[in-house]
């Protein structure tokens, strides 16, 4: 962008496209046009060339900032410095740590953190899936909070990465977590700092469960404690999570949702909103079973099929609990599915990893014979992929995104696809 008043400030943006890893960096200043997935800010070089900016806190189109660029063959990649201009709707971060930390990176977007993630979606489908007009987008509630977060413990610190570091930010409260997960982070550091705990450098997971009560402290290698008052003590005991007349339960370190509250809020409302209901559901990639106990009053029997072998232990007691037909299946569902797969009264979700789907497994849902198939994605852009390569044997029928990570780009995709 050039500068107004025409000084060299404006020629420091008409940068030379260096070739490989050694490029210099450049000052560039410019004007955020648009946002695009995964929070980049996009500017736009005087000759045309985009720029994909990164930056720790969160930006606005409109706003001029300053960044340090790095050129490619042809386009620009930076990371914003400082802010020229501010949008009106900028507030206090609320964050003291918020321009350090790695964790987030839509401190001070206010309440308008939801609608700049609705604009990072639209620029995607835009160009993804054109026809998709209409879709429903799924805010975070200002109560959704993390029910996992994880820390790092080292040279007598814990806390948070450093933004693109391995540094570590100290921290002694986090207003993204839950607060009985916040007010537990000074009782982990006294034990560590103390030896109540081990204490070698490593990841520790703080989690809770639904409604939020006991707090668990995970190591890496999966051993675990719980809060009571007077410390921490060892424990096998489930993380459990109640929701409406369904109870799932999970070891403590294993996978579930981070905002576990509104996710299941969440994805209830938008299977009742699509009447998704049948005769047999086939959850694969299921993990412990929470679409098949969100769905468990809708169906007539559930197979869960997941490779990790903790949670289908978890996922079989679940079913037992719940009451629901239907057998837990340890393997891949890559190997485990078949051509034709169920009836037209059957419904298939799936929940692949951040991946997507393989294109071995995509091919066998193309063969599918049941007459729903649910698409979960946590990357927008491998769901949209897939979609694409589900077609033309499935069409995209409804879109929803959910908005189930606060404080950050990330949001989850589900799409209700029907046979063509």
């Amino acid at each position: 962008m050039k500068r107004k008043d025409g000084s060299k400030s404006a020629m420091r943006n008409r940068a030379p496209v260096y070739q490989g890893s050694s490029t210099p960096k450049v000052k560039w200043i410019g004007k955020i046009e648009r946002l695009a997935w995964g929070g980049l800010g996009v500017g736009r070089e005087e000759d045309g060339r985009l720029i994909l900016l990164s930056a720790p806190l969160a930006l606005f189109p409109g706003e001029e900032v300053e960044a340090d660029v790095r050129w490619k063959a042809r386009h620009g990649e930076g990371e914003v410095l400082r802010w020229q201009t501010s949008d009106k709707r900028r507030a206090p971060s609320g964050c003291p740590v918020a321009r350090l930390c790695g964790g987030c990176d839509l401190w001070e977007a206010g309440s308008h953190a939801p609608d700049l993630k609705k604009l990072m979606v639209e620029d995607l489908l835009r160009r993804q899936l054109p026809d998709m007009l209409d879709w429903a987008w799924r805010p975070a509630p200002p109560e959704a909070k993390r029910h996992r977060i994880q820390l790092h413990w080292g040279n007598r610190t814990l806390g948070f990465h450093r933004r693109k570091s391995h540094s570590i930010v100290p921290v002694q409260a986090c207003p993204a977590a839950h607060a009985v997960l916040s007010a537990a982070m000074p009782r982990l550091q006294e034990a560590l700092e103390e030896g109540a705990l081990p204490s070698r450098p490593q990841r520790w997971e703080l989690a809770t469960g639904t409604p939020a009560e006991h707090v668990f402290a995970v190591m890496e290698d999966g051993r675990a404690w719980r809060l009571e008052p007077d410390g921490w003590h060892p424990t096998t005991d489930p993380i459990t999570h109640t929701f409406q007349n369904a109870t799932l339960r999970h070891r403590a370190g294993g996978f579930f949702q981070v905002s576990a509250p509104w996710a299941m809020t969440a994805f209830r409302q938008t299977f009742e909103e699509w009447d998704v209901r049948g005769n047999t559901l086939f959850d694969l990639y299921g993990g412990v079973g929470l679409f098949s106990g969100l769905l468990q009053d809708r169906f007539q029997s559930s197979v869960l099929v997941e490779s990790e072998p903790h949670a289908v232990a978890w996922a079989k007691k679940n079913f037992e609990s719940l009451g629901i037909a239907g057998p837990c299946h340890a393997t891949d569902a890559a190997d485990w599915i078949e051509d034709g797969l169920g009836e037209p009264e059957d419904v298939i979700l799936v929940d692949p990893p951040r991946a997507g789907l393989s294109p071995a497994f995509t091919e066998k849902l193309r063969t599918a014979k049941a007459g729903t198939l649910i698409l979960v994605g946590c990357d927008g852009a491998a769901f949209c992929r897939d979609v694409k390569r589900l077609a033309p044997e499935w069409r995209l029928e409804n879109l929803a995104v959910l908005d189930l990570f606060p404080m950050t780009p990330h949001v989850e995709f589900v799409g209700r696809l029907k046979p063509c």
